[in-house]
């Protein structure tokens, strides 16, 4: 994953301070002075990796609102919101809206490392994560919808014989989508299953 330090800023020479500054930590930076200018390259918000520094004042919409709409639109770095008119209503406003941190301008250069270093930290675990989780998916999605509905009352605990009452089935008939259950995930044992499909299963309801 090729991490980049995202800056946004209408003021040219904060731009350039702050490129400088986080370059000289070996970080890779690009810096643009509108929403509009980093759109147009950042591409697909969602393929984005790395952390992003927003300033709250520009022309136009405002970095809360930027932030609140990219957020929907699939951005997923950590966001780090900046502005010379910090309070405490456009703190609480940057958090709500999904702010990874809030900077005032002048921003002290050992607190801007700390909380780039803990925001590129964190989309990088983020990103192991997805990178683990995604073989796992694709074979969920193997699944049928009955299987994908067994999975499920199996990972809650019920035996096949309870299964099979529930869902007025006989127990071959739930032995076989067990089995095929099984087989489809690459697992051979419950708790093989259980460890590495429980948790997931139940955030995918």
């Amino acid at each position: 994953m090729n991490q980049h330090i995202w800056i946004i800023d209408d003021d040219a020479a904060m731009r350039d301070s702050l490129s400088l500054l986080l370059s000289t930590v070996g970080w890779q930076t690009q810096a643009f002075d509108s929403a509009e200018a980093f759109q147009q390259q950042a591409g697909d918000l969602a393929d984005l990796a790395g952390c992003l520094l927003l300033d709250i004042r520009m022309p136009g919409k405002s970095g809360l609102t930027l932030l609140e709409e990219w957020t929907q639109q699939g951005l997923a770095i950590p966001v780090i919101v900046m502005t010379g008119h910090g309070n405490i209503d456009l703190c609480r406003r940057a958090f709500k809206n999904g702010a990874h941190e809030f900077l005032t301008k002048p921003v002290d250069a050992d607190l801007l490392f700390e909380v780039v270093g803990e925001a590129m930290a964190r989309q990088q675990i983020a990103f192991d994560a997805q990178q683990r989780l995604q073989p796992l998916q694709q074979k969920l999605a193997t699944l049928t919808a009955r299987e994908k509905e067994m999975l499920g009352e199996i990972v809650q605990g019920y035996s096949s014989k309870e299964i099979a009452q529930r869902r007025s089935l006989s127990p071959r008939t739930v032995e076989v989508h067990r089995a095929n259950i099984f087989s489809k995930l690459e697992v051979n044992s419950l708790a093989k299953l259980l460890k590495i499909y429980g948790e997931l299963t139940q955030e995918a309801k």
